[in-house]
């Protein structure tokens, strides 16, 4: 039953993605506000098939320690393709922080782009921090006030620890902008890398925001403890 249960998800998956970014691809001929709509139905389509088909739902806590009257930095542990959809469909007109390798997926880069996606070159260092920096300022200025970072990087199998990128440390202190904390465990079902993914509720936990931490150890260290 579950087998049959993912096939029929990924046929959906996949047709629904094709016909939906082949359809929409002259994404430049469309406003901003049309483009934030089309990815939040898309997520939101995606988010409701894996509930009814794949029978993975999840569950919310903490979601009070979610900042109401400021920017903030979403940082998140990283162990499926998962959380990458709930937190565009949870986050609505969000801005994730992605590694660069993500520009070479065709139509869907062109939205990445066009929605105003930052790129993480890992190998330049500081200057992609400034890189970051610079494009979190802008976007501030047009109203943006909610971004998405992976600090581990790549995805960690469950119950592994990664490693914490100090990049996110450094746009935390320079930019000052407060960190909302969030771990969840949707690599128990959503298995990375496995064509069956399992039935069952993800915990989402909202931890409470760190500010004003401005000592890199001190600051890597609450993070290392949320996701681990």
């Amino acid at each position: 039953m579950n087998l049959l249960r993912n096939l029929v998800f990924y046929f959906i998956f996949y047709s629904w993605t094709v016909f939906f970014f082949l359809i929409f691809s002259p994404v430049k001929l469309f406003p901003k506000k049309f483009l934030l709509f089309l990815s939040n139905l898309w997520t939101s389509k995606v988010i409701e098939i894996t509930k009814r088909i794949l029978k993975i739902d999840y569950e919310l806590i903490g979601i009070k320690n979610i900042p109401k009257n400021s920017s903030f930095l979403i940082t998140s542990n990283h162990q499926s393709a998962w959380e990458t959809f709930f937190l565009s469909f949870f986050f609505k007109g969000s801005i994730f922080i992605l590694k660069e390798e993500l520009k070479r997926i065709p139509l869907m880069s062109l939205y990445f782009k066009e929605l105003g996606f930052i790129f993480i070159n890992r190998n330049s260092g500081f200057k992609s921090i400034k890189n970051i920096i610079s494009s979190i300022k802008e976007l501030e200025k047009k109203g943006v006030r909610k971004f998405i970072i992976f600090p581990e990087g790549t995805r960690i199998p469950v119950n592994s620890k990664g490693q914490i990128n100090p990049g996110v440390f450094a746009i935390h202190k320079i930019l000052k902008i407060p960190v909302l904390p969030i771990k969840h465990n949707s690599g128990r079902y959503w298995k990375n890398k496995r064509f069956i993914k399992e039935p069952g509720k993800i915990k989402v936990e909202f931890h409470p925001v760190i500010r004003n931490t401005f000592n890199k150890k001190l600051f890597i260290k609450k993070i290392e403890k949320i996701f681990y």
